[in-house]
């Protein structure tokens, strides 16, 4: 198991250069930085491409000589060289057996019996059995979550907990999810990696793949987030993976903002996003979170302020709690 706070995630500069397909920035990163985006690149350089244009043609040049010479290249195009459209008939085929057993995944049809742990049947596998034991068990907490009916759990997985491998399951849910997009929406595939550890992390780089997909992503996290979030595990973890996004892409940060007011969801993301949006040039007679929480309880919006004032109400009476706890123990 490996804790996500020490794993690197895509930096600002990073998924801007993705945002922008920007050829120059990408090929000033580090080795390490570039790693977390090779499920893209690799696909930019092999698909054919809409864009026809002589300049595209050129960048895509210099992408071929940016991945040149990187090791892991060479798996992430033996994944892209599966029969996906084979694979989703049988993931198809899993989710009908599973719909009828009633949720129980004791049949696989895309994963025969297992004769090891999932970890080491991933090490020992081809490109298409590595697909296959990734989206068999992406398929199962997905159906767990659609089947959870808003209740949060944890699901422990060795497949999304391995140190050794996270890089490489990493590739394969990336590649998974672009290849496979009508089975996989990216929302729901957010939405079931905030149950397992590490899901931050995963749900970062999968994002940083496809850059297009911030906004949607982050609206998919918030619409079903929980109205009081303080106390909750899940809220909690949502909270972190959105804050994780916003960091990677802080330019959108106050817009995410935005859409948690919007949603009346998860208020203390919009305070916690507050605290961690900087602005160049701050008023500082007046501090960002006292703008941002009196322009919500004195707003005219009644919706709004019911729902931030009982967050408020919440946080007292926590700490009203936590107070006679302590003076008790004195």
């Amino acid at each position: 198991m490996v804790d996500s706070a020490s794993l690197q995630f895509v930096s600002p500069y990073a998924f801007e250069a993705m945002q922008k397909v920007d050829v120059a920035r990408l090929a000033a990163l580090s080795d390490p930085e570039l790693r977390l985006l090779l499920p893209c690149l690799v696909r930019m350089a092999l698909c054919a491409p809409a864009d026809q244009s002589n300049a595209w043609a050129q960048d895509k040049k210099l992408i071929l000589r940016l991945l040149s010479g990187v090791e892991a290249v060479n798996s992430i195009v033996a994944l892209l060289s599966v029969d996906f459209h084979a694979l989703e008939q049988d993931a198809r085929k899993e989710q009908q057996l599973r719909h009828k057993a009633g949720g129980s995944n004791s049949e696989s049809i895309l994963v025969s019996q297992l004769q090891h742990g999932l970890t080491l049947e991933f090490e020992h596998s081809d490109p298409l059995r590595r697909l296959r034991l990734a989206l068999s068990e992406l398929l199962a907490i997905m159906n767990k979550v659609a089947d959870s009916n808003g209740e949060f759990f944890l699901k422990s997985s060795e497949l999304f907990e391995s140190p050794v491998y996270l890089e490489e399951v990493a590739d394969v849910l990336c590649i998974l999810q672009a290849e496979l997009p009508s089975l996989l929406p990216i929302i729901e595939v957010a939405e079931a990696l905030l149950h397992v550890r590490n899901g931050e992390w995963f749900m970062c780089l999968l994002v940083a793949n496809v850059p297009d997909s911030f906004s949607e992503v982050c609206r998919g996290l918030i619409k079903n987030g929980e109205r009081q979030d303080e106390e909750s595990v899940g809220g909690r973890r949502r909270t972190e993976a959105l804050r994780q996004l916003c960091q990677m892409n802080p330019s959108q940060a106050l817009n995410i903002r935005a859409m948690v007011v919007e949603e009346c969801h998860l208020p203390g993301l919009g305070v916690a996003l507050t605290l961690d949006y900087k602005p160049d040039m701050a008023d500082e007679a007046v501090s960002p979170l006292v703008s941002y929480v009196s322009g919500l309880l004195l707003g005219t919006n009644g919706k709004v302020r019911t729902w931030f004032s009982m967050f408020i109400r919440n946080g007292q009476q926590v700490r009203r709690s936590n107070s006679c706890t302590q003076t008790r123990e004195d």
